[in-house]
């Protein structure tokens, strides 16, 4: 039988107090922070593969890195991806950045920080053989060329292209149709083109669709979608929205890098495609290097989008580029890698 040891109070007293200091040192210490939550709000109402870099950014870990947990808040057309922003629903957009330009002559104050696709990411594709490729506006005449709805940026730029093409283009006509339903508009007969973005145009060519058209090649460098926040989120949190520039920045870069772990990482984000319909879109988008080399705004590419505005009324005038774009962030992050 063992023997019970019965310890004078003192010794008890100090035993458990330094039990009871080391549980409150534990305490105190001081705990890994937390990631900041970031909601963002992105153009459609599922994931497009033309937002590839902010995918890659999350797959690879590239937020988490820089202490970011990201939700995603399928926000619709352009124009209510930034309303988005600005009510504070997200504290970020991926759309078109155009709509900060357009805020900002109603007195809102938003901005865009980064690029994230660099260049009208839209190509044409059509059943009809008699159309052949359209290399030039006039190519366009008399066709009916089935867009995304207004105020849409694929529904502008057609629109400021037949303004601009006078006569020639009189008889051209825009066929407005819901994201995802550009095929049917040929299927059903109501359009000779109709324009999409990746991975749809590969899935057309798939079916035997012909691209005749690319929007890159039309328009070259254009600040098709970008990264948009508020002036008073950047003034309250520059550290987010460091943290979230770097992690497209690492994207960005690694679609360059590593074309082949790209489409691996494509195509594991959209398994229901055909692993060859997605190397194909990824390949197009690289080739017609609508994925920008940094995520810098380039001068050239914003003025273009605002040029476009201007022209079909959606902007009352052209500003510099730095009253929306603020590149600092971008900047920085270039520079790092």
């Amino acid at each position: 039988m063992s023997k019970i040891h019965f310890l004078p109070p003192l010794v008890l007293a100090l035993f458990f107090g330094g039990l009871s200091s080391c549980n409150n040192n534990d305490s105190d210490k001081p705990k890994a922070t937390d990631a900041a939550k970031v909601t963002v709000a992105q153009w459609g109402q599922e994931k497009y593969l033309i937002y590839l870099p902010f995918y890659i950014a999350q797959e690879k870990g590239f937020f988490k890195e820089e202490g970011l947990d990201i939700t995603v808040k399928f926000s619709g057309n352009d124009d209510q991806v930034f309303a988005s922003v600005l009510k504070g629903e997200a504290q970020f957009g991926i759309g078109d950045p155009v709509f900060t330009a357009i805020s900002r002559e109603k007195g809102a104050k938003g901005k865009v920080i980064a690029s994230i696709v660099d260049g009208v990411t839209i190509w044409g594709v059509t059943n009809k053989a008699s159309i052949s490729s359209i290399g030039k506006p006039g190519d366009l005449a008399g066709l009916r060329v089935g867009t995304f709805p207004d105020p849409s940026t694929n529904f502008a730029l057609m629109k400021e292209t037949i303004l601009k093409g006078g006569d020639t283009l009189k008889n051209t006509k825009i066929v407005q149709a819901p994201i995802g339903s550009q095929l049917a508009l040929l299927e059903n007969g109501s359009a000779d083109i109709a324009m999409d973005l990746e991975p749809g145009t590969s899935i057309a060519e798939s079916k035997g669709y012909r691209v005749v058209y690319s929007s890159p090649r039309f328009y070259g460098r254009f600040a098709f979608t970008g990264l948009t926040t508020t002036e008073d989120y950047i003034n309250g949190n520059k550290d987010v929205v460091q943290k979230f520039v770097n992690a497209i920045e690492k994207a960005l870069y690694y679609c360059h890098t590593d074309e082949v772990g790209t489409i691996a990482l494509a195509a594991t984000l959209f398994p229901k495609l055909d692993t060859a319909v997605v190397a194909n879109a990824v390949k197009r988008m690289l080739l017609d290097k609508t994925i920008p080399d940094h995520a810098v705004m380039s001068d050239a590419a914003w003025q273009k989008a605002l040029q476009v505005r201007v022209k079909i009324g959606d902007l009352k005038e052209l500003k510099p580029t730095a009253d929306a774009v603020d590149n600092s962030f971008a900047q920085r992050a270039s520079a790092s890698k």
